[in-house]
């Protein structure tokens, strides 16, 4: 196969294959050229466009319009198919999904992206338009070069200016930062073993794997010193922030910028073995922590290509939608700060995050002896709980302790206005990322008069509304129902800043096919579960477990708590409804709404999903 590969390229570039071993270059010297051949100037800077321009005309003169092709599926999923039917008339099979490159700016405002124009493929318009994507190949030739001429090329130490933004600090924190990325890299790209000095990298007996790791590790940390640098100047001229000392010496931080750094390493040398949320699982971190530094991380690497863009704000939409919610998130640690009302309720359900494995409970864990990597800076400075802080304790350490401990720390903490959370969640404040790191219990550097967990909530949620405004109007345009689109954002909205628990262990599309069917049923339109859930298969997100898998909690017979899955129809029904009933009453017609309680029954007829329990809704029986 390979042998027909070689000739293959040699006929179609005119290039002579030369064999790898009789031909080292610097690129070649880390990596065994036994069977291997090399194309020489195949991709150099003076005919790289060149030969770009031969693969893309090939790809396009050898596909077939209308025919199925690979490269849709291997492309980003922005768009989905449109395909056209033997008669010859156009059959949309769905609407584009918006590029969402700026997720987690707060400076748009929702009623613009409402009113943002349909996409010409979407169903509202019925129109059909051809779509000029990357190919797998120029997708993957255009990262592998960025990462080649302006990765690689880097200093594998922080430059002078790094240094001095390191050395500044109330001590120098220098050799801290080299330990912290040679610990974190080596558990995400694993070279070494106690027993005999092996590669255990990746999880691959060959020995192939030492060198290849070792030049993803150091690939990783020549971005990481880069972005950090880049964090580090635009911080300093913020007339907000005097000391960098704070984020500088924040281990959470410093921790997500290196899982951002490999996550792109990895996505460029594809690699498949290592798939999102490794990295999280690696680095200690959870989704919650990724989700503050993502947009960051694109706003100070100019240079990163589009596709990387995209995948970084893929897992974003990952880190939203869903992962953010489960148990164990530090979202919730910072919710029994922001919001003490709903310390009761995380802590039923045990959802806080435990506290951060430390830097020598990392090296603990990859079964590395320490004197095989630099002394932790845990030894000055302790690793980092779950708020920022430290725990020098053992890496395993049970964290029933601090978890009760910050929940009833704040439970005897008046509860914010709740007008004053929802007002301020979109409103265009910049918030240094020394408060959006810090402490949740820390009070933020800005303003003094409000906790860091409270800025960090609402930048959050302002990511949250943002994702959900763009998927409900989606949606809208799907089902051909574009009047409710308001209307359903602003339940939407409603329930994430006054019933915020509904989001507890959930999918946030869950909730917006929920109140999709809430306002058309208040609405008085005939429109199904079974309509809604059908045309939300056809978006890219789209998993089935968003409506045949809902969490729900229960109380046993002796008062514990515990759990259960049911469908969509069953969670609106039994809990949706019951919890947001006041807030879909409101926007019924004066005519409609109850003036007192005898109309309660009619009202509840109304809002309810009625089927029969012999119709499973997982039998296609959505009503």
């Amino acid at each position: 196969m390979m042998g027909k590969s070689y000739k293959v390229i040699e006929v179609f570039f005119s290039r002579k294959a030369i064999n790898a071993s009789e031909f080292k270059t610097v690129n070649l010297d880390k990596i065994d050229t036994d069977g291997l051949m090399y194309f020489k100037d195949l991709v150099d800077d003076e005919i790289f466009q060149s030969n770009l321009e031969k693969l893309e005309k090939l790809s396009s003169t050898t596909g077939c319009q209308g025919e199925l092709d690979l490269e849709m599926f291997l492309t980003s999923n922005d768009y989905v198919l449109n395909a056209e039917n033997s008669s010859g008339s156009s059959a949309n099979f769905g609407c584009s999904k918006r590029v969402f490159e700026t997720l987690a700016s707060p400076t748009k405002t929702i009623k613009n992206m409402l009113a943002a124009p349909s996409s010409p493929s979407s169903p509202a318009n019925g129109g059909s338009i051809k779509i000029v994507q990357m190919t797998p190949v120029t997708s993957a030739m255009t990262t592998a070069k960025w990462l080649r001429d302006v990765i690689s090329s880097l200093p594998d130490k922080p430059s002078s200016k790094l240094e001095e933004f390191l050395s500044s600090c109330d001590t120098d924190l220098t050799s801290d930062v080299v330990k912290r990325v040679s610990i974190i890299l080596e558990a995400i790209f694993p070279t070494k073993s106690i027993d005999r000095g092996t590669s255990i990298g990746l999880n691959c007996a060959n020995a192939f794997d030492i060198p290849w790791a070792e030049a993803r590790k150091m690939e990783a940390s020549k971005l990481y010193y880069r972005v950090l640098e880049a964090i580090c100047r635009a911080e300093s001229q913020n007339n907000n922030v005097n000391n960098l000392t704070p984020l500088l010496s924040n281990e959470r931080f410093h921790r997500c910028l290196i899982a951002c750094s490999a996550e792109l390493v990895l996505a460029t040398h594809k690699t498949v073995i290592m798939m999102f949320p490794a990295v999280l699982e690696s680095t200690g971190l959870t989704a919650f922590d990724l989700s503050k530094i993502i947009e960051n991380f694109v706003r100070h690497e100019e240079t990163l290509p589009r596709e990387l863009k995209r995948h970084l704000n893929s897992l974003e939409e990952q880190l939203l939608e869903s992962m953010s919610w489960e148990k164990g998130s530090s979202l919730y640690n910072s919710l029994v700060v922001a919001r003490p009302s709903l310390s009761t309720e995380i802590n039923s359900l045990g959802l806080l995050a435990e506290p951060m494995l430390s830097l020598d409970g990392i090296v603990a864990r990859q079964s590395i002896h320490p004197d095989g990597l630099p002394p932790t800076p845990s030894k000055r400075q302790p690793s980092a709980g779950p708020d920022g802080n430290c725990y020098p304790q053992s890496p395993k350490r049970l964290c029933t302790e601090s978890r009760n401990s910050l929940v009833e720390r704040n439970s005897q903490t008046p509860p914010p206005k709740q007008s004053q959370t929802g007002l301020s969640i979109l409103k265009a404040k910049y918030h240094p990322l020394q408060a959006t790191f810090a402490s949740p219990t820390v009070s933020n550097p800005v303003s003094g008069n409000e906790k860091c967990a409270v800025v960090g909530v609402q930048i959050f949620f302002s990511k949250i509304l943002k994702l959900a405004a763009i998927r409900i109007r989606n949606l809208c345009e799907r089902l051909r129902h574009e009047e409710l689109t308001v209307s359903v954002y602003n339940i939407f909205k409603q329930i994430l800043d006054q019933q915020t628990a509904l989001f507890f262990n959930r999918h946030v599309d869950q909730i917006i096919l929920c109140c999709l069917y809430g306002v058309a049923k208040v609405s008085q339109l005939s429109l199904t579960f079974k309509e809604i859930v059908n045309n939300y298969k056809r978006e890219p997100q789209c998993k089935p477990e968003v409506f045949r898998s809902i969490f729900v909690g229960s109380t046993n017979r002796n008062g514990g708590f515990g759990s259960r899955h049911v469908d969509i129809i069953v969670f609106y029904n039994q809990v949706f409804v019951p919890t947001v009933k006041p807030l879909l009453v409101a926007l019924m017609p004066s005519s409609t709404r109850p003036e007192d309680k005898r109309n309660t029954n009619s009202i509840s007829s109304i809002l309810f999903s009625q089927f029969k329990p012999a119709n499973s809704p997982l039998n296609s029986s959505y009503n």
